[in-house]
């Protein structure tokens, strides 16, 4: 604490040693430039780089800007009054900072302003005091957009070319069998059939065996490739998917204004900050993809509260929009208070900060077009850029280590249930798969059966039909050869008016009464015995 004081006496003893004469310098045109001894300044509320409150009935300003300005204002004598703008917020010619400078209300923005080309038009700004970074603060993801475990090992193109190869293996070896049997006659080829390939490819992948077996050379050199493409591929998977589960690297599953957009989250920031702003204008600039969300009604802007809580607004799929040094700020205290709370290690870091920005601009104070503070202030804004004051006046309330970063790197790395979700998935669809294809089985065997039956049933009716024809053909016949003999043997024309047909003992009779009145059975398949018995 007293070594930063001492720091930064000194940068302004070394500041005041190169802006000694700065009341005696001439501008270009040879007059005196001097500086005003009164001064109006506005600000607005950013914490922790600026803020105005009123105490006693005066405005008065803090943060890291006054803190810079008032060493400014020691050295060179002068005092200042602070308005407050009608917002908080930057504007435009009338309302915010910028309408207070366009107006020339205020001789000075003491506040770390954005240096954007379009603001250029309502102001001036001072030499760049800092870069700053626009980023998201998340809710902290259970699981690492790497995937899961066992998908980890290698990134989705990997996987596509090992699928891919898997296809390719099992119809090559179909093709080069094929072929070597119509030029060497080999009978056995007939055991290569595509669906035999396709298994052997697939069981070699999960080392076991096949039923197949080289004849041809070009075929064992096939095989060979194969089993050392599996040899090599299976080795470096169980040496990424070790490495993996001992130290697994977490990554989010956002990392870019684009992903932002098309990933479909919902943002929040603050109302008439340089996002806000950028997204006001007619021409395409860095977050002009933002609008695409914005229109879908994706994005919110609220009002800057010092008092509120951004985190409150932060969920899994919402995300704030600031400044990456507010965002570490806040996210410093509320793992101080989920420390106070005794919470367990991995549980205080509930939030991340995407490392990668949204929007890089610089920042610095802002004049009004013309002011003839500018030449002063910058020279001694510069100094204190120089000598990194600013850059450590910034890190002066965050630890040297870096917050809630977004690899833990916890060392009791144990595997989680979450490591093994996908082969949960791989056996549920396995069992789904197989219970679809048995019924799929069962439902072809009962078509299967009912087709074998209609074919039973057709040819027993079209046998039974034949053998009705057959005794229909073989009945006309008998009555045919009874006619003759009627002709052949006279007392035999009262025959067919007596013969009845009869079904007995499973044969087909006739039944005749003779002038007796005796009944006689006579076969129908033996006409000569009934024109014998008839004679008789």
């Amino acid at each position: 604490m007293q070594f930063s004081y001492l720091l930064l006496y000194a940068t302004i003893l070394f500041a005041s040693q190169c802006v000694c004469n700065v009341n005696d310098e001439n501008d270009d045109n040879g007059t005196k430039n001097p500086i005003p001894s009164q001064l109006t300044v506005t600000s607005w509320n950013d914490m922790p780089y600026s803020a105005i409150e009123k105490r006693n009935g005066k405005w008065i300003g803090k943060g890291y800007a006054f803190d810079i300005f008032n060493s400014i204002c020691f050295k060179l004598n002068i005092t200042y009054t602070i308005i407050p703008p009608n917002e908080h917020i930057l504007g435009d010619e009338k309302n915010g900072i910028l309408g207070a400078l366009y107006q020339k209300k205020a001789d000075i923005a003491v506040a770390f302003l954005p240096i954007l080309l379009d603001m250029r038009r309502y102001c001036e700004f001072s030499t760049s005091l800092d870069e700053t970074r626009i980023t998201a603060i998340m809710k902290r993801p259970q699981i690492s957009a790497t995937g899961s475990g066992l998908l980890a090992p290698f990134e989705g193109t990997v996987w596509l070319l090992v699928l891919a190869s898997l296809l390719c293996i099992g119809p090559t070896i179909y093709i080069f069998a094929k072929i070597s049997s119509k030029l060497w006659n080999d009978s056995t080829s007939n055991h290569f059939t595509l669906s035999s390939c396709f298994w052997f490819a697939y069981s070699s992948f999960l080392k076991q065996g096949s039923s197949i077996v080289a004849t041809t050379n070009s075929i064992r050199i096939l095989f060979a490739t194969w089993w050392i493409f599996i040899l090599i591929l299976t080795s470096f998977y169980t040496a990424n998917l070790t490495a993996f589960l001992t130290k697994p690297q977490f990554t989010l599953a956002i990392s870019s204004l684009h992903d932002i957009v098309y990933m479909g989250y919902n943002w929040v920031t603050f109302k008439g900050r340089a996002i806000e702003f950028l997204l006001s204008q007619d021409h395409e600039n860095d977050l002009s993809l933002l609008n695409v969300s914005r229109h879908r009604r994706k994005g919110i802007f609220k009002q800057y509260d010092q008092s509120e809580n951004i985190l409150n607004h932060v969920g899994p799929r919402r995300l704030f929009l600031a400044e990456a040094h507010y965002l570490q700020t806040v996210l410093f205290q509320n793992y101080i208070n989920n420390t106070r709370s005794h919470l367990d290690h991995n549980l205080r870091c509930g939030y991340v900060i995407m490392p990668e920005a949204i929007l890089i601009t610089n920042r610095a104070f802002a004049f009004p077009h013309g002011s003839p503070l500018t030449k002063h202030i910058n020279a001694m804004l510069l100094r204190f850029v120089q000598t990194g004051i600013i850059q450590q006046r910034k890190v002066k309330n965050l630890p040297l280590a870096e917050i809630c970063p977004v690899d833990l790197r916890s060392n009791d790395r144990k595997l989680q249930n979450n490591d093994l979700i996908l082969t949960y998935k791989v056996v549920i669809a396995g069992y789904i798969i197989a219970a679809i294809v048995f019924l799929f089985e069962i439902i072809y065997a009962f078509i299967l059966h009912r087709v074998k039956n209609s074919k039973v049933k057709h040819n027993s009716h079209v046998r039974r039909e034949k053998s009705k024809t057959s005794q229909i053909q073989k009945s006309m016949n008998d009555v045919s050869m009874l006619k003759k003999s009627q002709v052949m043997y006279p007392g035999t024309e009262n025959l067919m008016l007596q013969a009845k047909q009869q079904f007995i003992n499973g044969r087909h009779y006739y039944v005749i009464t003779d002038k007796d009145g005796d009944r006689r059975l006579i076969p129908m398949r033996t006409p000569s015995a009934f024109l014998f018995q008839s004679i008789a």
